[in-house]
Parts: structure tokens; C-alpha cells; sequence
């Protein structure tokens, strides 16, 4: 477990969040991607709940509504709408994603990575 701690301008508000230590690196690479950090984001979340007068974002209690491969082929289906085939890598890390193997940010990650290569080779 990381902790996060979150400071504000008046010295004696202080909130502090366990999370694990992998998560805490992983958002925080996407938060500074963004450009901002956890810090910022946690504030934004609650001056939008205080704004709102609600969690804002969407709250569910249960299982996810859709399976694994329901929600694999919503978005194969989608990216057939956009005539955007997907590959049998691309349905492969979909899977990989719904067990778990992966993660979307670490398969975005890599796409990029690709994508960088590809331009490099394309300037040569």
C-alpha cells in the first residue's frame, strides 16, 4: 500500500488515501500525461462533488451489466461502424484485458510506442 497525501492552503487540511503502490504509479503516469497530478484530481473530485452536491462520476452497485464478450463485441461493433476492422491482436488484447492480463493503459502504451517507431521509420 502507497499513501497519498493531498494538502490545501490552510495548513490543518490534510486528507490521506491507501492505495496500492502499483495503482498510485500507474495513475500518477496518466494523471502527469494529462498534465496535472493526483493531488489536483482528487481536489477537482471534490470540488465537483461539493458543486454538484453528488459523486461525479457514476456509481454502481453489482456486476458489470455486460459480459466480458458482450463488451468485447460493442466494441468491435463499434469500430466496424467507423469501418475500422480490428486485427486478431487487437481482439486478442481485448481479451487479454477482460482477464485481466493487461491493462488498457499498458496496451495504449504500447500502441503509442508503435505508433513512434513507425513515424521514425517513415522520416528515414
Amino acid at each position: 500500500m502507497s499513501t497519498t497525501t493531498i494538502t490545501t492552503n490552510r495548513p490543518n487540511n490534510l486528507i490521506q488515501v491507501r492505495v496500492p503502490a502499483d495503482l498510485k504509479e500507474r495513475t500518477a503516469r496518466l494523471f502527469e500525461s494529462l498534465g496535472t497530478n493526483t493531488s489536483d484530481v482528487i481536489r477537482m473530485m471534490l470540488l465537483r462533488a461539493d458543486e454538484t452536491k453528488s459523486i461525479p462520476f457514476q456509481v454502481r452497485s453489482g456486476a458489470y451489466p455486460l459480459s466480458a464478450n458482450e463488451r468485447i463485441r460493442e466494441v468491435v461493433a463499434t469500430f466496424a461502424l467507423e469501418n475500422m476492422p480490428l486485427s486478431e491482436q487487437d481482439m486478442q488484447e481485448l481479451r487479454d484485458i477482460e482477464l485481466g492480463k493487461t491493462t488498457t493503459e499498458e496496451v495504449r502504451q504500447r500502441v503509442l510506442k508503435e505508433i513512434k517507431e513507425e513515424n521514425k521509420k517513415c522520416k528515414k
